[in-house]
């Protein structure tokens, strides 16, 4: 199962794969914001990825439209293959 932390958090847990990382962190009671309710078009779930980037599957067309470009994911469309280390991003 994979492992995703969210260091700014000091806190992790196991995932079974294919699970969003929103829905992770809606478990693991992250304060993450998600206006849209996760339907990718807000933009306010944006997390920063430290490790595991390719433990994520592809960028979908709401990320690529959005213009995101690494380190950055909505964790409304990236879900968890492998073990993830994040950072919930500041939206400036």
């Amino acid at each position: 199962m994979p492992r995703l932390t969210f260091i700014d958090e000091a806190t992790s847990a196991d995932f079974s794969a294919g699970k969003t990382v929103l829905q992770c962190a809606i478990e693991m009671k992250i304060a993450l914001s998600h206006v849209c309710g996760g339907d990718g078009a807000c933009g306010t779930c944006r997390i920063e990825i430290v490790e595991g980037w390719d433990q994520l599957s592809p960028p979908t067309p709401d990320e690529t439209y959005k213009e995101l470009e690494a380190p950055y994911r909505l964790s409304c469309q990236a879900k968890l293959l492998g073990d993830l280390v994040a950072k919930v991003a500041k939206i400036e």
